[in-house]
């Protein structure tokens, strides 16, 4: 099974694990990575100082791209990834995809004015705006009630 995770056109990270299960990924076989100095880096120090199963890896905090690229690898490798919108498409007036949304998040917009402003999710009616900041709560780590 492979599990990609990526801020499209400058980033990722493609994990080879044992197994068919996404919720239990096996062992990891291999691990493929690009990116920007930033991101090279990042994963270089990891791999220093806590060596190459990705699985044990402490969560990164941070809120930039690299940071949030690796959280979700962790997450989906330990099974423990969980995001809060199920459904392809988030803002329905607009017709704006959630990974649209989610790619925006990554790449910074940290807030559902900047979201709105990127990809013109909740700029119709609004109703979505809610569903936009579970998914920049969610991507930041932030626990909500």
């Amino acid at each position: 099974m492979k599990i990609k995770v990526e801020l499209e056109g400058r980033d990722f990270i493609e994990v080879q694990c044992q197994g068919d299960n996404a919720q239990a990924p096996g062992a990891v076989e291999k691990v493929s990575i690009m990116g920007c100095s930033q991101f090279m880096d990042m994963m270089q120090t990891m791999r220093k100082n806590f060596g190459a199963d990705l699985k044990k890896w402490p969560v990164p905090e941070g809120q930039d791209h690299s940071s949030l690229l690796l959280r979700e690898m962790i997450l989906r490798l330990r099974g423990e990834w969980a995001f809060p919108y199920c459904e392809e498409e988030l803002c329905h007036c607009r017709s704006v995809s959630v990974h649209t949304v989610d790619q925006a998040i990554i790449a910074g917009a940290h807030s559902t004015d900047v979201v709105s402003r990127q990809t013109n999710a909740s700029t119709n009616c609004g109703t979505c705006r809610p569903e936009v900041q579970k998914i920049i709560d969610f991507r930041l780590g932030k626990k909500t009630a």
